[in-house]
C-alpha cells in the first residue's frame, strides 16, 4: 500500500514541524509546502495506478489525509 505518512522525508519534516511549532506556535510554511509536494508525489503514483489497470486503488487515492491531519495528529501527541 501506498502511503505518503509512512514516507522517510514524511517522518523527517513531521520533526522539524514539532519543533517548529514547540518553538513559535505555529506551523512552518517550508514544511507545509514540503509535506504537500510529497503527499502530491504519491497522490500522483496512485492516480496513475487507478488510471492503469489497478481500479482497486481509487479508495487508497481518495481517503489520503492532508496535510494539515497529519500535522494536526502528530502535534497532539
Amino acid at each position: 500500500m501506498i502511503n505518503w505518512t509512512k514516507d522517510e522525508r514524511t517522518a523527517a519534516l513531521l520533526l522539524q514541524a514539532r519543533a517548529h511549532f514547540d518553538e513559535y506556535n505555529e506551523l512552518s510554511l517550508e514544511v507545509e509546502a514540503k509535506l504537500e509536494l510529497i503527499r502530491e508525489e504519491y497522490l500522483r503514483d496512485l492516480w496513475n495506478d487507478f488510471r492503469g489497470e489497478d481500479t482497486d486503488v481509487f479508495e487508497e487515492w481518495h481517503c489520503q489525509p492532508t496535510v494539515e491531519e497529519v500535522v494536526d495528529r502528530e502535534l497532539e501527541e
